[in-house]
């Protein structure tokens, strides 16, 4: 281990283990545990499916949503979630890094495949900004756009209030929850939109945004995020 190691250490993006710039991002027992979906996906959100023969998840054959399609590299689930946790709660600001390499890596051919003019992170409320110190979202976007050449708004979509946990709720109220929580400031002047954040879960969030975006000039919406849920 050199003197910056000691003195900047470097942590493993999955089990937050000090490394050394040899092992970073990734240490080298983490490795074999990094495991991106593979097999069977939903055409629309991307979660795995167990049918091959099917091409749409459960969620998405029960449920309509506004946005195109969209993609996760990861399940949200063991170290992954832990991982994703503390970049969005612990300062972990650096694991972007690691999480745009991956998305890079698996993600590129739906990049050039949607052609987006622009990257949208999804906007946290002013509170949780103020209390974080950073929209985890707004830097893998930034990442991201680096990567790709691609410009990213962090500013046009603004979340004007708090609302109730998401899980506490059933489909119907997760969508009325999130609709007035929401507002885009001006008509926007692309055509195609991609949003990033580090989860889906429910989809809520990015079917909202989505629709919103779409009653004001964008054509199409697509979604990026590092993990997806596993849904129904």
């Amino acid at each position: 281990m050199n003197l910056l190691d000691i003195l900047y250490p470097k942590h493993c993006a999955l089990c937050d283990r000090a490394v050394t710039s040899r092992e970073y991002p990734v240490c080298i027992s983490c490795r074999k545990e990094l495991k991106p979906i593979i097999g069977p996906r939903c055409m629309n959100c991307s979660k795995p499916i167990e049918n091959e023969t099917e091409e749409l998840c459960l969620d998405c054959r029960r449920h309509h949503f506004s946005y195109d399609s969209g993609f996760a590299v990861f399940l949200y689930s063991g170290k992954m979630k832990d991982s994703v946790l503390r970049f969005k709660y612990q300062g972990r600001q650096e694991y972007a890094q690691f999480y745009g390499q991956m998305m890079n890596l698996f993600a590129s051919d739906y990049i050039n495949r949607w052609k987006p003019d622009v990257l949208m992170p999804v906007p946290i409320h002013r509170e949780k900004l103020v209390k974080r110190g950073y929209n985890q979202a707004q830097v893998l976007a930034e990442t991201l756009g680096g990567m790709w050449g691609i410009p990213v708004d962090a500013k046009s979509l603004k979340r004007k209030r708090r609302t109730r946990a998401q899980k506490e709720l059933n489909p119907q109220e997760r969508k009325k929850n999130l609709r007035e929580a929401f507002t885009l400031n001006k008509k926007v002047k692309y055509d195609t939109v991609v949003l990033v954040d580090d989860i889906y879960t429910t989809g809520s969030t990015v079917d909202v945004l989505a629709g919103l975006l779409k009653e004001n000039g964008a054509k199409k919406v697509y979604f990026l995020t590092v993990c997806i849920g596993k849904g129904l």
